[in-house]
Formats: structure tokens, sequence, C-alpha cells
């Protein structure tokens, strides 16, 4: 009989064994089913987590649709020094920001590109003062998605900004001294323009010069002035290896001064300039 009973005992304890062990396990949580419900949540996570990143896209400077503001993520930092870093003297941040012919146009901009190209040059100062930054907006064409995820949407460039050369947007202005039209003996302007050929014959790009004065003599005599200025870049270029057939030159004179700051004063030396640009 006591043998019996001891059978009894045992089948006994290893049956509710197996089901009391799980109410421990899930700290008495006998009655419900939390162990689905962890697996649930853990599925939940891992779903929102998935949809998190998908809309975050990749990179460390990204914006919204329609949003003017940019999102800085990881890396950022280190991608911000970066471009300080090869900021050189004499040089100035050309930040474009991009936007898309679907997207709202922000008040008091002309587009959501300069309002974006704005919101960035703020990330830079200090130590970047507004003197060594310029700002573009580009339009470009939407990409699938733009809608709903965050997407880049900025360019980044070094732009020179010396006495003898500055870069502007699309173009380059070489300035002269007054009343000259002798061989270019600055070597930043031949150094600059050694880049220029180099990038030319290999791309198969073409170059336009236009020539343009002050308004001290003719207007006859400036636009042989202004033709002169022109062709000595030309010159240049082909003794560098630039094909004549890949260079326009031509002269303006004194009909177009420089804008901004010397648009009434036809005198200055802003207007003894040679514009280069490239062409695709």
């Amino acid at each position: 009989m006591r043998l019996i009973l001891s059978i009894v005992a045992i089948i006994l304890w290893l049956v509710l064994g197996i089901f009391i062990k799980p109410c421990f396990d899930t700290k008495f949580n006998c009655g419900n089913d939390s162990s689905k419900a962890m697996i649930d949540d853990k599925k939940d996570d891992n779903a929102s987590n998935l949809i998190s990143a998908t809309n975050k896209g990749a990179g460390p400077l990204l914006f919204n649709w329609n949003k003017a503001d940019a999102v800085t993520g990881k890396g950022w930092g280190a991608r911000r020094q970066a471009l300080l870093n090869e900021l050189k003297d004499g040089e100035k941040l050309e930040i474009t920001g991009l936007y898309r012919a679907d997207e709202a146009k922000p008040a008091n901009f002309e587009n959501l590109g300069l309002a974006r190209a704005t919101e960035i040059a703020n990330l830079f100062k200090p130590p970047l003062t507004e003197e060594r930054i310029n700002i573009r907006g580009k339009l470009v064409n939407p990409s699938e998605g733009d809608k709903i995820n965050m997407f880049k949407s900025v360019e980044f460039r070094n732009l020179k900004n010396t006495t003898a050369i500055k870069e502007i947007e699309d173009r380059t202005l070489i300035y002269f001294p007054f009343n000259s039209t002798n061989r270019l003996i600055d070597a930043e302007i031949e150094a600059y323009l050694n880049d220029v050929a180099s990038r030319v014959i290999k791309s198969g790009e073409s170059v336009r010069l236009t020539g343009h004065t002050d308004s001290m003599s003719s207007s006859e005599s400036n636009i042989r002035l202004g033709q002169r200025r022109a062709n000595i870049v030309k010159q240049y270029l082909i003794s560098k290896g630039v094909s004549s057939s890949k260079i326009i030159a031509l002269s303006k004179g004194e009909t177009q001064p420089a804008s901004g700051a010397y648009v009434n004063n036809k005198k200055s030396a802003a207007n003894r300039r040679t514009e280069l640009q490239i062409i695709k």
C-alpha cells in the first residue's frame, strides 16, 4: 500500500511540476499567456524600429519633405569638422540647398533650397562668418519615397575668393590690373588655369571666356581691350593642351559692370575681369 501511495505521490509531483514551473518562470502570472505577450511585444518593437529606420534614411544631415530645418544625425560632428578643415585661407564655403518642384515655397525665400542652405549655414557659425559662406538653391528631380522618408538635400563646395580669383556659382572671375593686356604673370591665376586645363582635357568640356573692362576709355576701345583679356586666358589654356575648338572667347567691354557693391561704379577694379565658364 505504501508503495502504491509513493508511486502516486511521485506521479502527482511530476505532473504538477510541469504546470506550476511556468507560473514561477513568468513571475506568477498564471492564468494569462504572458510568454506570448512578451513575444508579441518584442515583435512590435522590432516592427517599430524597422519603420523608424526606413523613415530616417541614412546620413549625418537629412531633411523632411517641405521642411527647411536639417536633422543632424550620427557623424555630423565629424563631417562638419572635415569641411572646416578643408576650407583654405582665401576660400568660401558654398552651401547649396536642394529642393523639389512640388515642395512648398517658404516665406521670405525664393525657394526651399535657399531656406535649407540658410539653416545649414547657421550650423557653421561660429567659426565661419557671413563673409566666408555662400548659399544657393538648386532644383532637383524628386526620388521615390521623398514624401515619407528623410533624404539628403545639400551640396558643399569650396570657392576661391582672393584679390585675383573669385568663384561664384557657375563661373570664375579672373581680375586684371588697370589697362593690362599682357600675358598672365600671376602665379595664383596660372595655377588655377592649370587645373581648368586638366579638367576639360579629361572631360571633353568646353570653356567660355568673356572679357570685361571699366569705363575709363571709349566703348570701342573697351570692346577691344575686353577681347584681348579673354584671348590672354585662351592662349594660356591652349599652351596647356586645351584644343582651341573647345574655347569660346568674346568681349562685353564696359557694358556689363560687376554687380553688387560695384554696380554704380563702372570705374571699379571689379570690372577689369575675364569671366570663365565651363560648359558641359
